[in-house]
């Protein structure tokens, strides 16, 4: 069996004791020659008439939700379920992408990409340690989950 799992997104009801460790960014970014190429848009509509490197899921493209709960399914010129694919597409010029902040971090930083819509509210990807031993946490369990707690925090900063 399992110690403990972790789930990101939102918690059905499992039955689990959950606990959050973090709320990790949500970003949109667009290689520095797309955005010369293509222009940067100034708001939210502006991104339907944008090519987008979009994340798949169940074969069907997964939206972009603002943080206000604003539903955006934008035009996809590249659908993929591979979150480093999306990346290394934006990298490319082939569009805008929406990931998670940490994951394109180093990138911001270095400029190889650059934030779109960097004032509108993005909304945060929760994550959660997900556990069946009710209060009475094995120690080398706890000490594992404290540890990834410390870790998410980094990403988070």
């Amino acid at each position: 069996g399992y110690d403990v799992a972790v789930r990101m997104g939102a918690l059905s009801d499992t039955g689990l004791i959950a606990r959050k460790i973090a709320n990790l960014p949500i970003v949109l970014v667009a290689s520095p020659a797309y955005v010369e190429r293509r222009g940067r848009p100034a708001t939210i509509e502006a991104l339907q008439s944008h090519d987008f490197v979009r994340h798949q899921m169940a074969g069907r493209p997964y939206p972009v939700t603002l943080a206000d709960g604003t539903v955006v399914v934008p035009n996809g010129r590249l659908d993929t379920d591979d979150g480093g694919a999306i990346r290394q597409a934006a990298l490319a010029g082939a569009g805008i992408a929406h990931l998670m902040q940490f994951a394109v971090q180093d990138d911001l930083d270095a400029g190889r990409l650059v934030r779109i819509l960097p004032k509108v509210a993005m909304p945060t990807m929760p994550v959660h340690i997900v556990h069946a031993y009710g209060r009475q946490l094995p120690v080398r369990a706890r000490l594992f989950v404290d540890f990834l707690a410390s870790q998410m925090a980094v990403l988070t900063r």
